[in-house]
């Protein structure tokens, strides 16, 4: 009888162990949702500088949405230098669908092929008697207008909204595509292993 009670107890007591094993060796509650949202941040994140590294003519656009990097800080106050801002796009030498007016901040592209992000400040409905809209525009950190007119041709969207320093960082990425493939590769690695090590103690 006491041997049935010893081996009976020994027997329980392993069960006992073996399912608190397989309780830690399970992942907590909600790691599940957790790891697919950090690797699909992680994809998304890969794939955006991918497209931002294969497209860098001044119409960067996805879908009918324009994006760019603000890359001096005469907008400073309202974009820092290095923002992410997108805007709803048109082509270069399109016609808006939507009248901007003053106070607008857009996205325009100059004779020499620049990219800037200014404020209308003027709107010229005929420019020089030549049928054309022009824009007068400036920065808003700088003291004075711009010293050239923008025609409407040359818009390529009104800004809707941006991510301060994003810009910064997605060109950053994607100057250094392959390091930052790299080190992904390596960091899932070692999130992969880390959870092996924990699981085993």
């Amino acid at each position: 009888m006491a041997k049935a009670l010893i081996d009976f107890n020994r027997e329980y007591g392993y069960k006992c162990y073996l399912e608190e094993r397989e309780i830690l060796k399970a992942p907590p509650k909600g790691s599940l949702i957790k790891n697919m949202i950090f690797y699909s941040f992680l994809i998304v994140v890969v794939a955006f500088a991918f497209f931002w590294s294969n497209n860098n003519e001044a119409g960067r656009r996805f879908g009918k949405f324009s994006y760019h990097t603000v890359l001096t800080s005469s907008m400073q106050s309202v974009y820092p230098q290095g923002s992410l801002v997108t805007s709803w796009g048109i082509k270069p030498g399109e016609l808006l669908h939507e009248g901007l007016t003053g106070g607008d901040d857009i996205v325009f592209v100059t004779e020499s092929g620049k990219v800037i992000v200014h404020r209308i400040v003027e709107i010229i409905e005929n420019n020089d008697n030549s049928g054309l809209r022009a824009f007068r525009t400036q920065g808003v950190e700088n003291t004075s207008p711009d010293n050239f007119i923008t025609y409407e041709g040359n818009v390529i969207g009104r800004v809707t909204w941006h991510i301060p320093y994003a810009g910064k960082i997605l060109t950053t990425i994607s100057e250094n595509f392959l390091l930052f493939i790299a080190a992904v590769f390596i960091i899932c690695i070692l999130v992969s292993l880390l959870r092996l090590v924990f699981a085993d103690n």
